[in-house]
């Protein structure tokens, strides 16, 4: 058992440590590696193309290239304890202000003497060459090296920050949007709450009114709202709805009015059966359908017809009711209930969508909304 317990923590520790490892060398990348070896490999030829004029007269191409690769892979054996040093001190070490500064300013001190002092080790190996004295080490070779690591830690630096200033950003736009979003949700909501006491109060207030003249059609009408509020109430506060469920709101809504105006009022529901599965913003139709009964209708002693009809044109539904009621007078479509239909598509569909009223041909208004048709809303 013991040995058991003893080899899960093994396992455990090593996890650990795999994991600390990820931790500091985090952003020291393979692309990283390799910017780093083309500055190196750039430096070494630099430093060694004067001999190549040499070479190439003494024919010695072979030595120089051979002293070329050996001086490069020296470098890059130098740059290894510098590269993981500063990795790690960047990532470990405090993250902002003069301790960050000052962690910095001895990790590369420290990484380029270990990696100076490993280069000499393995370069006296490959090469049998002597150290240099170490006055030489101290006052001139380390200062250089150190000086190298530390303008790539500086550049290093800079692009952390500016890459966290990016990312910063990202996450503010991505927060605001997120913030507008909500934003926009509670107005729809606000006003979608304005809207539904708009008809349920008229509604109640014309049930009142007709019971005052005949109980019999009074209790008609409260029975079909009834029928209507069994409809309504569960979809009043959903952020969509489709045409189907519309069109049966819109139904129950015309049957209560069909009670109060008698034979004044007629109307037709025509939602084709492969636009019914479309989402569409609740209460919109229905408030056009009130509103063309209101201005439309009441005030005409005839009455009329109430046409409420839907039709696909490309990437846009085309929803439109009209009424053969009074037409336009001064004051319309600057009612509350049109104010908060385009207050709401403003806010859900920018300007992708529109409401337009216009007379139409048989003396009453066509009130046309244009919602734009979301990908994948229903099958094509």
């Amino acid at each position: 058992m013991s040995t058991q317990l003893d080899g899960a923590r093994g396992v455990a520790a090593a996890i650990g440590g795999v994991q600390a490892c990820r931790r500091a060398l985090a952003g020291l990348t393979p692309q990283v590696v390799a910017i780093v070896a083309v500055l190196l490999f750039a430096r070494v030829t630099g430093a060694t193309v004067e001999n190549l004029v040499v070479a190439a007269h003494d024919n010695r191409l072979g030595d120089w290239f051979k002293s070329l690769f050996v001086s490069f892979g020296l470098l890059l054996l130098m740059a290894v304890p510098m590269l993981i040093g500063v990795t790690a001190t960047a990532n470990l070490g405090p993250r902002r202000g003069l301790p960050r500064f000052a962690s910095l300013v001895v990790a590369v001190l420290a990484s380029s003497l270990s990696g100076l002092l490993l280069r000499m080790v393995v370069g006296n190996r490959l090469l049998l060459d002597g150290a240099p004295p170490l006055h030489i080490i101290l006052t001139y070779l380390w200062p250089r090296y150190a000086l190298l690591c530390g303008m790539m830690t500086i550049a290093a630096e800079f692009y952390r920050r500016e890459i966290a200033s990016v990312e910063a950003m990202q996450r503010a736009e991505l927060e605001k949007a997120a913030l507008e979003r909500e934003m926009a949700e509670a107005r729809l909501q606000g006003l979608q709450a304005q809207i539904e006491p708009h008809f349920l109060f008229n509604t109640l207030a014309n049930v009142r009114r007709l019971y005052d003249k005949s109980h019999r059609a009074g209790a008609a009408m409260l029975d079909n709202l009834m029928r209507y509020l069994e409809v309504a109430l569960p979809r009043m506060r959903e952020n969509t709805t489709t045409l189907e469920r519309d069109s049966e709101l819109i139904e129950a809504f015309l049957r209560v009015q069909q009670v109060r105006m008698g034979p004044r009022l007629a109307f037709s529901v025509d939602i084709p059966a492969a636009l019914r599965a479309y989402p569409v913003p609740p209460m919109m139709l229905l408030t056009l359908v009130e509103n063309a009964i209101k201005h439309g209708l009441n005030p005409s002693l005839s009455g009329g017809l109430v046409r409420v009809s839907a039709r696909r044109e490309g990437e846009r539904l085309i929803l439109s009711v009209a009424d053969t009621g009074v037409g336009f007078s001064p004051g319309s479509g600057v009612g509350t209930g049109l104010a908060n239909i385009r207050a709401r598509l403003a806010a859900q569909f920018d300007d992708r969508a529109d409401l337009a009223l216009a007379n139409n041909e048989l003396g009453g208004v066509t009130a046309t909304l244009t919602l734009p048709i979301a990908s994948g809303a229903a099958a094509r």
